[in-house]
């Protein structure tokens, strides 16, 4: 079944992918790195080399419900504002997502430009940026990289 994207020319996918893909971002990427591999949520907290991303889950595992630090660092998406969600979900902002680099992502949107979702709100970015501020699982330099991107 043809996407909307497969409408629009290569240079107009990338502009499209150049004036949208940035901090803030909601992705649905291919993860080969999940058990099993699968199409998964991610936010683009900042867009640097590799990409830096949070995994966006349905639920809590209850590993982290076992840990207040873990617990501390998830952020609650709801469906009723990110209608393309089909439940609320959590960002997991407790693991730095970095194992995709910039040109997969772009493949990735190229062949569905659909995969770029949407963006997470001022309000929303504020929070993420509290919660990696005091999440002690993130290494000073990548929090420094997602707070600045964030802010912006």
């Amino acid at each position: 079944m043809p996407t909307v994207g497969d409408y629009f020319s290569a240079a107009e996918k990338q502009e499209h992918i150049d004036t949208e893909l940035r901090s803030g971002r909601i992705l649905y990427l291919y993860c080969q790195f999940t058990d099993p591999p699968k199409d998964k949520f991610l936010l683009l907290a900042c867009r640097s080399d590799p990409p830096l991303l949070f995994m966006i889950n349905s639920e809590i595992r209850g590993f982290i419900r076992r840990r207040p630090d873990l617990l501390s660092s998830q952020v609650r998406l709801k469906a009723s504002v990110y209608n393309f969600l089909s439940h609320d979900s959590f960002i997991d902002c407790s693991e730095v997502i970095n194992r995709f680099g910039e040109e997969a992502i772009i493949n990735q949107i190229l062949s569905d430009v659909g995969r770029i979702k949407g963006k997470i709100s001022r309000a929303m970015k504020r929070e993420v940026v509290a919660v990696v501020k005091k999440a002690r699982t993130i290494t000073p330099a990548d929090k420094e990289l997602i707070i600045q991107a964030l802010k912006q």
